[in-house]
């Protein structure tokens, strides 16, 4: 999946009431993508949790420890603290890093009968 194709997701998620299942039945992904219907479904769920700018969430997609996140995408972890709390504590990320991410997310998703994790 290219970038442009990702933000175009994005925005129709946005478009479509944010709503995951609306985004499945009338946009649909290509098929080239090739994703299981896990990879769809956490594709679907990464799109959403950027479209909301969930920092809290994309950690919890992407199977890794609140530090070790930080850690691969380089953020103090003071700041992923930050994002991640909840009440008077949260703060926003700033938009474009929960787009980044979770593009990269999506390009790590695991493609039908295939080891690797290219897409």
């Amino acid at each position: 999946m290219n970038y442009d194709y990702y933000k175009t997701l994005i925005g129709e998620y946005i478009n479509l009431g944010r709503s995951k299942e609306r985004l499945l039945g009338e946009i649909g992904f290509p098929e080239e993508l090739k994703l299981t219907v896990d990879g769809l479904t956490k594709a679907v769920d990464i799109i959403a949790a950027a479209a909301e700018n969930s920092m809290k969430e994309l950690v919890e997609l992407s199977g890794l420890s609140m530090r070790a996140f930080a850690g691969k995408y380089m953020i103090p972890y003071r700041s992923m603290q930050n994002w991640c709390a909840e009440g008077k504590e949260a703060r926003t990320p700033p938009d474009y890093l929960a787009l980044l991410i979770g593009y990269e997310l999506i390009t790590e998703l695991k493609v039908e009968g295939s080891d690797d994790v290219d897409i």
